[in-house]
């Protein structure tokens, strides 16, 4: 027997009927996030749903990363008394209010 004969099993094989995305892959078919955000350069209110991070930061032209937005959504590690002014965690992103949805994109014309 030769090594050249034996096969080297898949690392990952679907199951047996699997159809679909795997898992982890990105949906574009439901809105994920509802975002209010407030430009404080033009002082105007903004809204909108998005289905990712990426489109919500190149829509309002922010830089979120996930971190970030966990700890807008949540509220750890957030420093409510503001006490290093203008370093603090609510004068960087307090502008902002991301709120996690789950709404199927249907657009009425």
């Amino acid at each position: 027997m030769s090594v050249a004969t034996q096969e080297e099993p898949k690392k990952y094989s679907k199951p047996e009927g699997f159809k679909g995305r795997g898992k982890g892959t990105t949906n574009y078919k439901k809105y994920k996030w509802d975002c209010c955000y407030f430009d404080k350069e033009k002082n105007s209110l903004k809204q909108g749903k998005f289905s990712t991070i990426k489109e919500l930061n190149t829509e309002f032209n922010l830089n979120l990363t996930n971190d970030v937005v966990w700890r807008i959504t949540t509220g750890n590690r957030v420093d409510t008394t503001q006490r290093n002014k203008d370093n603090s965690f609510l004068s960087r992103w307090g502008h902002i209010k991301l709120t996690k949805i789950s709404e199927d994109r249907t657009h009425i014309i």
